[in-house]
């Protein structure tokens, strides 16, 4: 029988020398949560069904989130250190990806200069942005991955598309058959364990320790 708990345990050792300022919040005692989920208000679940990482810290929904379900914790958590790692190694083009097109709406402030620089306001559109698809796609193979190492459970692609074709992460990626596709792709190659390098990492946590 597969002790889950401990699993878990390793992960959060595994991710806290990795990175040794992680730690894990619940937004219920973050300010800043609250104010950036009247920003996300496109988001109805982003406080309680969201999980959300900015650097190192991880914000939960509660203090009991990990111990409620420590399987689906598990699985969570492997996904927020794919992008915990890969905010690392791309630095200041991570956010600026990830948040784009819609932080270029910043630029509109130019427009008290320059009345053009007002057009810079459509990017408040819900506009697909790939390069948001594309992190979030590494993220949630790694979810796949896990949920596959842990349970031998296949994904539902149909459920995983939600959250790339849906206001969950402000219609990123409307192109339904297209993210199906790279994901059944991806979890493919997880079955045959042709693992990339941080998809190895986790692995090695989850599985062999």
């Amino acid at each position: 029988m597969i002790d889950v708990e401990q699993k878990l345990s390793n992960l959060l050792t595994a991710m806290k020398e990795d990175f040794p300022n992680f730690k894990i919040i619940s937004k219920e005692e973050s300010t800043f949560m609250r104010l950036l989920s009247k920003v996300l208000f496109f988001n109805k679940g982003f406080m309680t069904r969201f999980i959300t990482v900015i650097g190192q810290t991880v914000y939960v929904p509660s203090n009991d989130w990990i111990t409620f379900n420590p399987g689906g914790a598990l699985i969570v958590l492997a996904h927020e250190w794919m992008h915990m790692k890969d905010n690392r190694r791309w630095g200041i083009l991570y956010p600026l990806a990830y948040l784009s097109p819609q932080i270029f709406a910043s630029f509109a402030l130019l427009g008290l200069w320059s009345p053009w620089f007002f057009l810079f306001t459509l990017c408040l559109l819900p506009i697909p942005s790939p390069f948001r698809a594309w992190i979030e796609i590494r993220g949630y193979t790694m979810s796949m991955a896990a949920r596959w190492w842990l349970f031998k459970e296949e994904p539902n692609f149909e459920k995983y598309s939600e959250y790339f074709t849906t206001s969950f992460y402000f219609w990123m990626f409307p192109f339904k058959g297209f993210i199906i596709e790279r994901l059944r792709s991806n979890f493919e190659r997880i079955e045959s364990h042709d693992l990339n390098p941080h998809e190895l990492d986790a692995y090695r946590v989850i599985v062999e320790k």
